[in-house]
C-alpha cells in the first residue's frame, strides 16, 4: 500500500499564514475565523481562482450542520459508505500502516525526507478539508469507481453527474477548461475528462477519470520537485496506451523582446513570489514561498522552483507555457488593466498581482 498526502499544487493566495489557524489553535474553526483578514483578489463573479481555503470553509459548514467534526462527518457520510477503508486524516492512523515518506531534492541534488510528513504539524486540523487526507491507490480507484456509478445511496445519481458539469470556465489553465464541483474538467483529444491533483510536502497525487470510457488512472509520487512531472507522464501514457487518447503539448512562439519587456517583473500573492526575467534571448519564471513566511514557519517547507524557461503561446499574446523544470507544461495567462498594462499573471489557476516597483 502506498499512502500519499492529497493537497494542491501550490498554496492558494493569501492562505500561507493561515495554515495553522489562529495562534496556538490549529482547529478548523480558528482557520475559518481568520479568513476575514484575507484580501479580495477580484470582485465576486468576475474571475475564477482556485481556493484551498474555500474547501476549508465548506468543511466548517459541514461541522455546523452535522454537529460533528469534519473528519467524523466525512467518515460516516462518505468514507465508510463508499468503502474507503484506507483514507485517513490523523497521522496516528497512517503510521501503523505501510506508507511513503515524501522527499525534496536540495540544491546539491540530494534527496532529503520532507518534514513534517503531512506538510503541517500533527494536531493541526485547519487545512483538513482542503488538503489533509492521506489515501492509497486502491482507495482512489474505488473513489473513481464511485463517481462512475450511480451514487451507491450516498448521493443521488443526478447530483453526482452535476458535479461533472461546468460551473465556471477557466482560461489557459493546466487545471482544466472549467471547474465542476470539486473537479477540474478538461477535454483531451476530443474526450471529456474530470480530475483533481495536487501536492503536499514531497508528496504528489493525480487522479483522472474518463467517464465516457469508464476509465480512471491514479498516480502517486513521493519526490519533489519532479513528482508532478512524473504523475503527468503516467497519466499521458495511460490515456494513450489504454484509450488511444493523445494529449498534445502546445507549440510555443519564438522569443519576442517587445512582448517580454511587457511582462518582466515580480508578481506576488500573500504567500508566494513569482519572478519573470529575461536575458535577452528567452523568458524565465521562478516561484517561491515568501522569505518572511518561510522564516516564520516552525515546519520545513517545500523548496522553491528556480528560474526556468517559459514562452508565449499563439493567440492574443497573453497566454504562456512553462517549457522546463518542475513546472514544465504549466499554462497560464497575463491580465491587463483598462489601459492595457500587464497587472497580473495566473499560474496553477491562481492570480499573482504585479508588485509595485521599488522606488
Amino acid at each position: 500500500m502506498l499512502l500519499g498526502v492529497l493537497a494542491v499544487l501550490a498554496q492558494p493566495p493569501g492562505e500561507g499564514h493561515l495554515r495553522g489557524g489562529a495562534e496556538g489553535d490549529g482547529s478548523l474553526a480558528a482557520f475559518v475565523a481568520k479568513l476575514a483578514e484575507l484580501r479580495v483578489i477580484a470582485p465576486p463573479g468576475t474571475r475564477a481562482s482556485y481556493s484551498q481555503a474555500g474547501y476549508n470553509l465548506a468543511g466548517r459548514v459541514i461541522e455546523n450542520v452535522t454537529g460533528l467534526s469534519f473528519e467524523k462527518a466525512l467518515a460516516s457520510l462518505v468514507l465508510e459508505p463508499v468503502g474507503l477503508a484506507n483514507t485517513f486524516f490523523d497521522p496516528d492512523d497512517v503510521m501503523v500502516r505501510r506508507f511513503a515518506v515524501g522527499y525534496n531534492r536540495g540544491e546539491d541534488g540530494t534527496l532529503r525526507a520532507a518534514q513534517p510528513w503531512k506538510a503541517f504539524r500533527a494536531g493541526t486540523r485547519g487545512n483538513d478539508p482542503g488538503g489533509g487526507a492521506a489515501s492509497s491507490v486502491s482507495d482512489l480507484l474505488r473513489w473513481a469507481r464511485f463517481h462512475l456509478g450511480a451514487g451507491d445511496g450516498v448521493l443521488p445519481a443526478e447530483e453526482l453527474r452535476r458535479m461533472q458539469e461546468p460551473t465556471v470556465p477557466l482560461r489557459a489553465s493546466t487545471l482544466g477548461d472549467a471547474f465542476g464541483i470539486c473537479w477540474f474538467l478538461r477535454e483531451v483529444d476530443g474526450v471529456h475528462t474530470i480530475g483533481h491533483g495536487g501536492s503536499g510536502n514531497g508528496q504528489f497525487a493525480e487522479l483522472l477519470i474518463v467517464p465516457e470510457r469508464n476509465f480512471a488512472v491514479v498516480s502517486l509520487a513521493n519526490a519533489g520537485p519532479d513528482g508532478y512531472q512524473f504523475n503527468q507522464s503516467v497519466v499521458r501514457w495511460a490515456l494513450e496506451h489504454y484509450l488511444g487518447v493523445v494529449e498534445r503539448a502546445p507549440e510555443p512562439l519564438p522569443y519576442d523582446a517587445a512582448r517580454a519587456g511587457e511582462v518582466v517583473g515580480r508578481y506576488e500573492s500573500d504567500a508566494m513570489d513569482l519572478d519573470i526575467a529575461t536575458d535577452g534571448s528567452r523568458l524565465t519564471l521562478a516561484v517561491g514561498i515568501k522569505p518572511e513566511i518561510r522564516a516564520a514557519s516552525e515546519a520545513d517547507m517545500p523548496p522553491d522552483y528556480p528560474a526556468t524557461g517559459m514562452a508565449f503561446l499563439p493567440g492574443d499574446g497573453d497566454e504562456y507555457v512553462v517549457t522546463e523544470g518542475g513546472l514544465k507544461g504549466q499554462r497560464g495567462y497575463f491580465t491587463r488593466d483598462e489601459a492595457g498594462a500587464v497587472v497580473g499573471v495566473d499560474l496553477a489557476g491562481r492570480l499573482f498581482g504585479r508588485a509595485p516597483e521599488a522606488p
